[in-house]
C-alpha cells in the first residue's frame, strides 16, 4: 500500500548562534505539533553543519539571503513544494521579502518571530508568538517555556566518536570552560589568570578543565593548559556539533556570555554565566537548557573569585554524578 503523501511546512530560521540556538525551541513546538509533516528549514551556510543533523527536518535549504534572480527562483522552489504553512521565525526584512513573493498563494504564513517586550525572555517572547498561531499557551512567565534543546546530538554521537570525550584526550569526570575570546574587550571578560585559578581547582577536585571555544579563544586557552596541568585545551579544534555532544556529557559547563554558551547550555548540563555590570537584567538574556543555569552578575567580572565559581558549580549540581547523554 502506497504511503500518503505529506504535508510540507518550511521554517524560516537564521542569525547569529545565540539567535539559531533560541529559535530551536520553537522549531521544537513546530515538530511536536506536526509530526506528519515534513519540515524543510531555510537557512544560511553558517550553521548547515549542526543543523543537518537535527530530525525534525526533512531537509535543509541554505540559499535564504539569495537576492535578484536567485532570490526569485528561491521563492518559485519554495512555491512548487506547495507547504501548507511557513513559519517564520527571523521578522527581519529578508523573511518580509521573501514573503511578497506569497501573496497569492494559499500557503499559509505565520509571523513567529519573538517580538522584544519588557521584562520578557526571548524564549518566552517566541512561544508567545507560536501560542497566537494556535500552537501551545499565549502567555508564558520568565522560565516558564521550554528552552532549547540539541540531545538529539546523542543520535549522532552512537554512530561517530569524533563526538566522544576521548577523542579530544578527554577521560573521566570533565567541566567545559568556555571563555570569550579577543573579539570582547578585555574589560568585559573574566581574567585569564581567574580561568587558570578555576581550572586548577577542578583538577584538584578531580575533574578534568576543558577550555572550549573558537580561534580567537585560543590565547586564553593555551594560557589556562600551560598554568594548570591536567587541563585540555582545545579552543578552536572542534565543530560545533561536537561542542554539542561534550556538552552531553559534561558534568558542568562554566562560562561568559557567548554564543557557545548558549549552545552547550543547550546540549543539558548545569551551567554558570558570568555577566558584567550593566541595565539589562541577565536573566532576560541568558542562556536557557533543561538544567539548572546560575547567573553571576558583578560590576566588574574579576570581582568573581574562582572560589565563588566552584561554590556555584556545587549548588547547581555540577559535581553530581550523572551526565545528560543516554
Amino acid at each position: 500500500m502506497q504511503e500518503a503523501a505529506r504535508d510540507t511546512i518550511y521554517v524560516l530560521l537564521w542569525g547569529d548562534l545565540i539567535e539559531t540556538i533560541r529559535g530551536l525551541a520553537s522549531v521544537r513546538r513546530i515538530h511536536e505539533a506536526n509530526r506528519r509533516a515534513r519540515l524543510i528549514l531555510l537557512t544560511t551556510p553558517d550553521y548547515e553543519g549542526l543543523l543537518k543533523h537535527c530530525p525534525w527536518f526533512g531537509a535543509i535549504e541554505t540559499d535564504a539571503l539569495a537576492e535578484g534572480p536567485a532570490g526569485r527562483l528561491m521563492v518559485k522552489r519554495i512555491k512548487i513544494a506547495k507547504p501548507v504553512a511557513v513559519f517564520d521565525l527571523v521578522g527581519n526584512d529578508t523573511s518580509r521579502r521573501i514573503k511578497g513573493g506569497f501573496r497569492f498563494s494559499r500557503t499559509k504564513w505565520i509571523e513567529a518571530a519573538a517580538k522584544p517586550e519588557p521584562g520578557t525572555h526571548p524564549v518566552e517572547a517566541a512561544a508567545m508568538a507560536l501560542g497566537r498561531a494556535g500552537l501551545g499557551a499565549g502567555a508564558y512567565r520568565l522560565g516558564e517555556a521550554a528552552g532549547p534543546d540539541v540531545s538529539w546530538v546523542d543520535y549522532l554521537a552512537r554512530t561517530s566518536r569524533t563526538l566522544e570525550p576521548e577523542y579530544f584526550g578527554i577521560n573521566g569526570p570533565f567541566a567545559l570552560l568556555a571563555p570569550a575570546g579577543d573579539e570582547v574587550k578585555p574589560a568585559l571578560r573574566w581574567p585569564k589568570e581567574r580561568w587558570a585559578s578555576l581550572a586548577h581547582a577542578l583538577t584538584e577536585a578531580r575533574i578534568t578543565p576543558a577550555v572550549v571555544g573558537g580561534p580567537s579563544a585560543r590565547e586564553v586557552g593555551r594560557y589556562i593548559a600551560e598554568r594548570a596541568p591536567g587541563a585540555r585545551d582545545i579552543t578552536g579544534k572542534a565543530k560545533l556539533v561536537q561542542l554539542a555532544g561534550l556538552g552531553r556529557r559534561a558534568r558542568f559547563v562554566f562560562g561568559e556570555d557567548t554564543g557557545l554558551l548558549h549552545l552547550l547550555v543547550a546540549a543539558g548540563p548545569p551551567a554558570l554565566a558570568l555577566y558584567p555590570g550593566g541595565e539589562e537584567d541577565p536573566a532576560l538574556v541568558a542562556p536557557r537548557g533543561p538544567s539548572t543555569v546560575v547567573i553571576m552578575h558583578a560590576p566588574t567580572l574579576a570581582q568573581v573569585t574562582p572560589e565563588e565559581a566552584m561554590q556555584a558549580m556545587r549548588f547547581a549540581g555540577g559535581f553530581d554524578e550523572t551526565t545528560r547523554a543516554a
